[in-house]
C-alpha cells in the first residue's frame, strides 16, 4: 500500500529524490530538486506539519533529509490511508 501511494507523491514533489525501502521500514529522502544535495529544511518542514496533523514521522540521515516510516504490521489499512494522507498534506506546506 505505501511504496505505491509514495511513488506517486514523489511523482508530483520533486523535492523527493529518493523512496526506497524492506519490508514494512520505508524512507523518501529529500533533495534539492534536480540535484543530490540533501534538503534537511525540507524534511524538518515535512515533519513537523506531520506532527502537528498527529502523525509522528522519524528524521534521520547523515543530513537530516530522510523521513523514515516503520509502521506496526498489524496496522488496519484505514489508519494507514489516513497516515498517508496526512503525509500528502504535509508536502503541500513546502
Amino acid at each position: 500500500i505505501m511504496l505505491p501511494r509514495l511513488h506517486k507523491l514523489a511523482e508530483a514533489n520533486p523535492v523527493i529524490g529518493d523512496v526506497r525501502g524492506r519490508g514494512a521500514m520505508i524512507a523518501i529522502e529529500l533533495t534539492e530538486p534536480g540535484t543530490l544535495r540533501p534538503a534537511p529544511a525540507a524534511a524538518a518542514q515535512v515533519a513537523k506539519a506531520c506532527h502537528a496533523a498527529g502523525l509522528v514521522v522519524l528524521t534521520c540521515g547523515t543530513f537530516g533529509n530522510v523521513l523514515r516510516f516503520l509502521p506496526p504490521l498489524v496496522i488496519g489499512e484505514q489508519l494507514l490511508e489516513e497516515g498517508l494522507g496526512i503525509l500528502e498534506d504535509a508536502f503541500g506546506t513546502l
